[in-house]
């Protein structure tokens, strides 16, 4: 399963098209919204493709206590990475506010779902991506929020001692989950080590595909300095749709453009690393029974690469 399916964490935002109008009205007097469609993919964020006079826009409304660092991260990346043009943004009682350039494409996560592999012109242009992201020079990176979090030899343990996550996969797999990540603590400094710029959210789901089979790059709130295998583990995170010509292809491409080389096991430590995400959403107690298949699944899929 991809997360095409996954419950939302937020309900959509009830907005009104008068309430629209008024938004474009602050990004430009002479628009004039005729109609507007609820994006359903996604779990937080309310998206919109509003039509107007001039054409087709996105909405984005985001909650504006939410950690967000899509205005600085658009800075970073725009003249860099295939990216939506950012148009217009304000913050409102209700959330802040985003005007996006509209890309007429699919989400890269329903090409594949569709095809069930992903196709080599698509890697490439992630790991071109990924690598250009991962090489922003740290003195760029002024403006850009950072999440407290504690020293990441913590997260594992952490999660796997929340009450929610015990609860949800259940004795045996968490004792399974328990030996793998007291197996590969090796892996910890290693992981920690590659600290750049990234996405962080670095999915599939996250990618848009035109028709002329090219990638943008969207939803940049999570966007912060992290580990740069963070984005990799989770663009490879539904293995079965790569191939190890996937992975040689990625790897070849990414090195032709970093300003640093990935280490020599990069995707296994990616594959680690990736564990945390799932463990984590696992902490939530929203009723999402497909969501939790999902992240059941992915443990279990991890678990196996190692035998465990």
């Amino acid at each position: 399963m991809l997360d095409l399916d996954w419950e939302r964490y937020v309900p959509l935002m009830d907005i009104h098209i008068d309430d629209i109008q008024k938004i474009f009205a602050q990004y430009d007097k002479t628009l004039t919204v005729s109609g507007f469609e609820a994006i359903r993919l996604g779990c937080r964020n309310s998206n919109y493709a509003v039509g107007t006079n001039r054409g087709k826009f996105l909405l984005r409304v985001t909650n504006s206590a939410d950690f967000n660092n899509e205005p600085v991260a658009y800075r970073l990346v725009k003249d860099r990475v295939t990216i939506p043009a950012l148009l217009f943004h304000t913050t409102a009682p209700y959330g802040r506010i985003f005007i996006y350039q509209y890309i007429e494409g699919v989400s890269l996560q329903k090409v594949m779902a569709q095809s069930r592999r992903c196709e080599m012109i698509f890697v490439k242009q992630a790991a071109e991506a990924a690598a250009v992201i991962h090489s922003t020079p740290p003195e760029k990176l002024s403006g850009l929020k950072e999440l407290d979090v504690p020293p990441f030899a913590l997260w594992y343990q952490s999660f796997l001692d929340t009450p929610a996550v015990a609860a949800n996969l259940g004795g045996p797999l968490r004792d399974r989950v328990l030996r793998l990540v007291q197996d590969k603590q090796a892996y910890l400094p290693e992981i920690d080590a590659y600290q750049s710029f990234i996405h962080c959210d670095f999915r599939p789901a996250n990618m848009l595909v035109d028709n002329n089979q090219r990638v943008f790059f969207v939803d940049w709130e999570s966007a912060c300095t992290g580990h740069s295998l963070a984005d990799i583990g989770q663009f490879f995170r539904y293995r079965t749709f790569f191939t190890q010509d996937h992975f040689a292809l990625f790897e070849q491409v990414y090195h032709s453009v970093a300003h640093r080389k990935l280490p020599p096991h990069w995707f296994e430590l990616a594959l680690f690393r990736d564990l945390v995400n799932p463990l984590q959403l696992l902490s939530s107690v929203q009723n999402a029974p497909r969501r939790r298949a999902d992240f059941i699944k992915i443990i279990e899929e991890t678990l196996a690469y190692w035998g465990y």
